[in-house]
């Protein structure tokens, strides 16, 4: 977390390239009313615990979360940026169990 970025899985409308990962830089503002992250990146700031639960859920867990923020380090931003290569060239029946 030493780097101040975030990252993100966004899902797309192209069907040759239907995941892409992005990544920014954020703020951390803590005051009376909570612990919040923001970027340019996200629409609405969110809250600091949720940012590093996923963070925790990828790293510990080993599974990918999409459309969620998560703090990126070199080791995060490898893992995720082979899964979106995987998973653009993957039916989506081997990664999505609703499809």
């Amino acid at each position: 977390m030493e780097s101040m970025r975030i990252g993100y899985i966004a899902e797309t409308d192209n069907p040759e390239a239907r995941w892409k990962f992005r990544e920014a830089p954020y703020t951390r503002t803590i005051n009376s009313r909570g612990d919040r992250i923001r970027s340019k990146m996200l629409l609405c700031a969110v809250d600091y615990d949720d940012v590093a639960s996923t963070t925790a859920m990828i790293k510990e867990r080993g599974i990918i979360i999409v459309r969620d923020p998560f703090f990126l380090d070199d080791e995060l931003r490898e893992k995720v940026t082979k899964w979106v290569e995987w998973a653009n060239q993957a039916d989506p029946k081997e990664y999505d169990p609703f499809a």
